[in-house]
């Protein structure tokens, strides 16, 4: 296993600004309620407010961004309830302890973080409600300093070799990075733990030779710091996942208010499995993923083929899937084997997707009322 080694960079230039985004961020969303950022409360005097941790800066859990940009819960969680936005500036390092502090009660999680809050009972019982989205290059994305143009995935592989490589530890893209060294029996010469927001100066100052990271942070690194594209899930043929997590006793406390969050989830997900040359509304998720223009977010969507009109990057199963099973099981064993989880088998109740079916099939047969939500 390659030597991991936290390193904290003195950021310049454009990392700059990104920290400042990140701090304006850091101190709203954990601190004020949406009634403060959004413009119309879903109720004027809320009896129960439903804590939401999203993501805008991971393209893999873009559906909850939708969700509060368009305010699609206001007529679908139940009277007496409003919905509190928190932003994981720094993704699932931000979101797991606010989940096990009871600050958030659900939350949006890619592959690794989600068996990570979920087989942990010590902090507190966490379930997988829903699959956000399925993809393979929005978060395994591997990208190298400019100049660097193997002939192939297997020679960019084989490229890691001896290598110094930036990643967020425990993050989806930690574990793909993982699994292609593993995959070509290759060693780089160490892995450094990095937040994603210091990733852009490690790469201009030359501190790394490649960084594991998701889109749009990989799209936007291509763009402003002349980085290429090594390798991802599509060119590997490898999944990723992202999940939104519960926790369980709001199950089982307000059934009601988890079919209404479901009924707005599923909605956004129909609006972001349209072809890419379809429109996405774009300027809402950049109001919220600072630091990031809206030309950013649409390449990093349509993928290196921009301007082609070509399947949505993403696939939205919604429910746990039998394919998304072997993800979640393949996954655990992984990281089981690398001393990561404590258990290769998932612990029983991991998977709580029965709500999802339900507004699953009211999404696919209108007729079918889903019990607590209004029309």
């Amino acid at each position: 296993m390659e030597p991991r080694t936290r390193t904290v960079c003195i950021p310049t230039g454009r990392a700059r600004r990104w920290i400042r985004a990140f701090a304006v961020l850091a101190v709203l969303p954990f601190s004020v309620t949406a009634r403060t950022h959004d413009p119309a409360p879903s109720t004027p005097n809320a009896s129960f407010t439903l804590h939401v941790g999203y993501q805008p800066y991971f393209a893999e859990a873009w559906s909850g961004g939708l969700i509060r940009a368009l305010r699609l819960y206001a007529d679908r969680l139940p009277p007496g309830v409003a919905a509190d936005f928190k932003v994981g500036t720094r993704g699932a390092d931000v979101l797991i302890p606010a989940l096990r502090r009871g600050d958030v009660d659900l939350a949006y999680l890619g592959l690794a973080p989600t068996l990570t809050v979920t087989q942990d009972t010590t902090q507190g019982d966490f379930r997988i409600l829903a699959v956000s989205s399925v993809s393979r290059r929005l978060c395994n994305v591997i990208v190298a300093q400019a100049g660097v143009k193997p002939p192939s995935p297997d020679a960019a592989i084989h490229w890691l070799e001896g290598k110094q490589v930036g990643v967020p530890r425990g993050s989806c893209a930690d574990l793909f990075l993982a699994d292609v060294l593993d995959r070509g029996h290759v060693q780089a010469a160490r892995i450094l733990d990095q937040s994603f927001d210091v990733l852009s100066t490690s790469l201009r100052t030359h501190k790394v030779d490649a960084v594991a990271v998701w889109e749009p942070i990989a799209t936007d690194l291509v763009r402003t710091t002349g980085a290429v594209r090594l390798v991802d899930g599509d060119d590997l043929g490898m999944s990723s996942a992202t999940f939104i997590v519960i926790r369980a006793s709001l199950l089982h406390d307000r059934p009601d208010v988890v079919r209404g969050w479901l009924a707005a989830e599923r909605q956004a997900q129909l609006l972001l499995e349209v072809p890419t040359g379809a429109p996405i509304p774009f300027d809402a998720l950049e109001r919220q993923a600072a630091g990031l223009s809206r030309q950013t977010l649409r390449e990093a969507w349509v993928g290196p083929a921009s301007g082609a009109k070509a399947a949505a990057p993403a696939r939205f199963p919604f429910v746990v899937t039998p394919d998304v099973s072997a993800l979640l099981t393949g996954a655990a064993e992984r990281m089981a084997y690398r001393g990561l989880l404590a258990s290769a088998n998932l612990r029983p109740l991991t998977i709580a997707d029965d709500a999802a079916r339900v507004v699953l099939a009211a999404t696919e047969s209108p007729s079918v009322q889903i019990a607590g939500t209004p029309r």
